[in-house]
């Protein structure tokens, strides 16, 4: 009788730790990769979501803009065993994913197949479509491909899982299907007045579609995943995506992640534009991720590091 008394005592205090450890660490309080980066977890700002992956796999610059992580057995290595993760504006139902890759693809391979294509669903019950395709580089290298997509209104986000080994195995697709969104941490935070309105500002530009007063608010040295200032400019002048070709009417900023470190500043949330003849609003990452106190004036200095 004492031991099962002795045995209940254990379990209670066991279940007991594990409830205080799963409360000091809540969802809330995990730090985007970009401020405090866990090998092993990519975190994002937003739309806040994480993604596991082997602990031994090492972080890799961008491939584009719009990607915002990348990872694989090797710095140098894109093709073996590596995945990116990318969150971009995308206003077409899932299904239409190849409208956004295809014109990429096709100035990198000279054969692109699509093996498989189909709906599917995170494990939290998301909407998602998945799909495997075979592509063959200029050099005649063959690689498969295995991207997992879903959305966030107006944004999609995928991850792309690549490898020169043949068909993708069951190991890899686990990091896709990893992909946990946590809207627990999507709630607005309040920044300083300054910063504040450097955002009002920045929005009221983008209405008036003045692409020259826009670029006024990107630091000389911006970078934005590879992208600089200049390509940022090509960006709103001619991308039919760009708030500026879209004919934006309105356009707000709302902050879900502020971090100050000195004259720079992380920040992440979303944009809420609206375009005239639009049936609804677009919700959008603000993607840039740092701005900079230059001369006392915040600018956009891009997720360069």
């Amino acid at each position: 009788m004492k031991k099962l008394i002795v045995l209940a005592i254990i379990m209670a205090v066991m279940v007991l730790v594990a409830a205080l450890v799963h409360a000091q660490a809540p969802a809330n309080d995990l730090k985007p990769t970009f401020i405090s980066p866990t090998p092993g977890l990519y975190v994002n700002g937003w739309p806040a979501f994480t993604v596991s992956y082997p602990k031994e796999w090492v972080e890799q610059p961008p491939a584009r803009p719009g990607v915002v992580f990348s990872a694989g057995v090797s710095r140098s290595d894109l093709r073996s065993n590596s995945f990116y993760i990318a969150a971009t504006s995308f206003p077409y139902p899932l299904e239409d994913w190849a409208k956004l890759l295809m014109p990429y693809w096709v100035q990198l391979f000279t054969d692109v197949k699509i093996l498989s294509d189909k709906p599917s669903l995170l494990k939290d019950g998301t909407p998602a479509r998945e799909a495997e395709v075979a592509c063959v580089d200029k050099d005649g290298r063959t690689s498969n491909v295995f991207l997992l997509l879903t959305m966030e209104s107006a944004t999609i986000v995928f991850i792309r899982l690549n490898s020169d080994k043949g068909p993708i195995g069951e190991d890899l697709k686990k990091i896709a299907y990893s992909l946990t969104f946590q809207p627990d941490r999507e709630e607005p935070v309040q920044v300083p007045p300054d910063v504040r309105a450097f955002l009002d500002m920045y929005c009221v530009d983008i209405v008036r579609h003045d692409v020259k007063a826009i670029m006024e608010h990107l630091s000389d040295r911006f970078l934005q995943s590879g992208a600089n200032k200049a390509w940022q400019e090509q960006y709103y002048r001619n991308d039919p995506a760009s708030p500026v070709q879209r004919g934006v009417i309105s356009f707000e900023a709302t902050v879900t992640v502020f971090e100050p470190h000195g004259d720079k500043a992380y920040i992440d949330g979303f944009f809420v534009s609206k375009a005239k003849g639009d049936a609804n609003a677009w919700k959008t990452p603000m993607a840039y991720r740092q701005i900079i106190n230059e001369h006392g004036e915040w600018k956009w200095l891009g997720s360069q590091k």
